[in-house]
């Protein structure tokens, strides 16, 4: 069958219509979704996220590292003091102390000691390496036992030397006559004499005491005294206690006598029937006392005197044949090799009894006290100065080393002050001074120690042994303190 020209031709035309309409129909999909993905994804997420952080993030850390880290680290260290205190390797440098008392007058018996103890201890301070590298200098006055010398010498000490850490003082009167002294110049007071009214008294408060104060110790004997009254008493008593208070004149001799003693002997059922006073002389005669005390019914006698004035009263009783009639008792001071110099008859000293606020010569399994032997020894000091007053300051210098030592610690030795001194001795707590030789502990206002032993003569010279071991004592301070 043959075809038809037309209707091929047609046939072809048509094809091609369809071929290029189907050719369009798959290019026109492929221009158009390009310009919308590339414009919107390339100009607009670009432009934010690059505008943003270059302003920005960029200021901030820069600001930070140049203004804050390099300022402050090098302000830190100019600030901090610690690194710039001096606490060790203090060679070169001088430690000044200083010291009075009486070697020229009624009290030198007692005084000379505690001076040969004041020099040995420093010497063999300085000999070891002071304290720290530093060494100790020591200047001393004579004050003849009179308070107006006392102040003397405090007036010419503190217009030579504007930087006084410490003096020693020995003496009652002149503890009392310097106390507000010290507290207004910022002078930490280290003293023998235990006077109450030195250490709370008004404006006081930079004394410290290397013993109880007078009226504590005659409220630590009555406790004793009362608790153990049967075994204590004369044969010829009774059972009321009868005190009679026979004692020197002055703010010693009269100290342990106060308001505070006073009640509290009352309190204990103590009667307080006579006081008498006697001369502060190694000839002195204590008849009339001791006849006023019997007469008033007294068995027991209390003496706030040292050396002369307990052997005076030993020597009395002995002339008048009154031995076994009283229980006889006194401050710590009273019971010391001194008293033997004066008294007629050893034995006359057997029965005294006194607080004991520190160790003795015989209590030689001490390490304390086998080094005071030793430095003894070594100085070929006189046989009259082995007491009390030299052993005392032995304690009484090493005491002073342990609270330098911390001073030094808290503020620097450039720092170093009055101040400072006082600041480490009523934060320290506890001491034992000399491996215990003598115990304080000068926290929560307390200015004195408070523990202590009680002892009685029972034999000849260093005989003196414990009737009681270490006890706290009453507190008598005064009134408000």
């Amino acid at each position: 069958m043959r075809k038809n020209p037309l209707l091929i031709l047609l046939s072809i035309v048509f094809l091609a219509l369809l071929l290029s309409g189907c050719a369009s129909a798959a290019e026109e999909p492929t221009p158009a979704p390009p310009p919308e993905p590339t414009e919107v994804p390339v100009v607009e997420p670009v432009a934010e996220p690059t505008e943003a952080p270059a302003e920005e993030p960029m200021e901030e850390p820069t600001a930070v590292p140049t203004e804050e880290p390099v300022v402050e680290p090098t302000a830190a260290p100019t600030e901090e003091p610690e690194p710039m205190l001096r606490t060790d390797n203090l060679e070169g440098e001088t430690i000044h102390l200083y010291h009075f008392g009486d070697l020229s007058g009624p009290y030198a018996a007692i005084t000379g000691p505690l001076v040969f103890g004041m020099q040995d201890a420093v010497n063999a301070l300085n000999a070891s390496g002071g304290i720290r590298g530093a060494m100790l200098d020591v200047q001393f006055a004579d004050t003849a036992g009179s308070v107006d010398e006392a102040v003397a010498a405090y007036d010419r000490f503190t217009s030579e030397d504007d930087n006084v850490l410490a003096m020693i003082t020995y003496g009652s009167g002149e503890a009392e006559a310097l106390a507000s002294r010290f507290v207004e110049d910022q002078i930490v007071n280290l003293t023998a004499g235990f006077s109450a009214e030195a250490f709370y008294g008004p404006g006081s408060g930079y004394t410290f005491g290397l013993g109880p104060i007078y009226p504590d110790q005659l409220g630590y004997f009555l406790d004793w005294l009362v608790a153990n009254w049967d075994e204590a008493k004369p044969a010829s008593a009774g059972d009321e206690i009868n005190l009679a208070y026979l004692s020197w004149p002055g703010a010693f001799g009269q100290g342990a006598l106060t308001t505070e003693s006073r009640a509290y002997a009352e309190s204990l059922g103590v009667n307080i029937v006579a006081e008498e006073i006697y001369d502060l002389s190694p000839s002195a005669d204590t008849t009339t006392a001791l006849l006023n005390a019997q007469a008033a019914g007294a068995n027991v006698i209390w003496t706030n005197t040292l050396a002369f004035g307990p052997a005076a009263l030993m020597n009395g009783i002995g002339a008048l044949g009154l031995q076994g009639q009283f229980v006889l008792a006194g401050d710590n001071w009273a019971m010391d090799l001194a008293t033997y110099a004066f008294v007629s008859d050893p034995s006359l000293a057997v029965g005294l009894i006194t607080p004991f606020p520190y160790l003795w010569w015989n209590d030689a399994d001490n390490p304390g006290i086998q080094a005071a032997q030793e430095l003894f020894d070594a100085n070929e000091r006189p046989a009259g100065a082995h007491n009390v007053g030299y052993l005392l300051l032995l304690a009484g210098v090493d005491l002073l080393r342990q609270s330098i030592e911390v001073a030094i610690d808290t503020v620097g030795f450039d720092a170093l002050s009055g101040q400072a001194l006082y600041d480490a001795l009523t934060t320290m707590g506890p001491i034992q001074a000399l491996d215990g030789v003598i115990r304080v502990d000068y926290s929560d206002g307390s200015r004195s120690p408070h523990n202590v032993q009680l002892r009685q003569i029972q034999g000849g010279p260093d005989a003196f042994n414990v009737l009681q071991d270490w006890t706290d004592m009453p507190d008598l301070r005064p009134a408000g303190e």
